[in-house]
């Protein structure tokens, strides 16, 4: 990652439609073709809480190719993931994030350090895998009871 990234804070993402934790790794993004973009990007959404769907395509901005990304629980499309980036989009500054979230779609909040007492930094962001949580079992029963 770029070290202008390291110091940004981590973000803690949901699903505005059902509520739903897409990722916990978050960070708040621009769109690398237009930076009047408020979006949110994550190098590992949460496993199993976003899912592809449709078929990959190319925006008019730019020739990366991309596919939309849609929470597992309600169904609602949250965002999309870059599948194969293009030149321009690699030669600028960026953080490397594939996954990006659309913020008329995503609930943020602050993700607070181990301590408590701050809110948690990229430099400090334990690694993959150990970030990425999985379903609890209290998820699990919640989800059910909602079908």
């Amino acid at each position: 990652m770029h070290p202008n990234f390291r110091k940004k804070q981590v973000i803690q993402l949901s699903c505005k439609f059902c509520d739903l934790c897409v990722c916990k790794r978050g960070m708040k993004a621009v769109l690398l073709a237009d930076t009047a973009v408020q979006l949110f990007s994550t190098d590992a959404p949460s496993q199993g809480r976003v899912s592809p769907i449709g078929k990959s395509y190319s925006t008019k901005t730019c020739k990366c190719r991309i596919c939309d990304i849609a929470c597992t629980t309600c169904g609602n499309v949250v965002g999309y993931q870059v599948i194969v980036p293009c030149r321009p989009c690699l030669d600028s500054c960026n953080n490397g994030h594939l996954f990006i979230f659309q913020s008329s779609a995503i609930y943020a909040q602050e993700r607070i350090n181990i301590s408590g007492n701050e809110v948690m930094r990229w430099d400090s962001l334990p690694e993959l895998p150990d970030d990425i949580c999985e379903a609890e079992d209290d998820d699990f029963w919640e989800i059910e009871c909602c079908r």
